[in-house]
């Protein structure tokens, strides 16, 4: 048998740290990034997210939701000052 005594504040320290690790989020460079310009220069010509969306499918081969366009383009510098929703 183990006659080591069990210490709770270790056995949660250490949980809490595997916890930690395992929350972490790995960021990865949107593909749309490549085209942002493009998305750019639509949206400020009155384009919608879906004719984004579907100009991404048919002419770049990118099948995203509008929302992911939304999403993309809601933090933009260049779009800051313009409502486009």
């Amino acid at each position: 048998m183990n006659t080591q005594q069990f210490n709770a504040t270790i056995e949660l320290e250490q949980m809490q740290q595997k916890r930690k690790i395992r929350r972490r989020k790995l960021y990865c460079r949107s593909k749309l990034q490549k085209y942002r310009v493009e998305i750019i220069e639509l949206l400020k010509n009155g384009a919608s997210f879906r004719i984004i969306a579907e100009w991404l499918k048919v002419k770049k081969h990118i099948k995203v939701s509008h929302t992911t366009v939304m999403r993309f383009t809601k933090n933009l510098p260049e779009l800051k000052e313009t409502n486009h929703a």
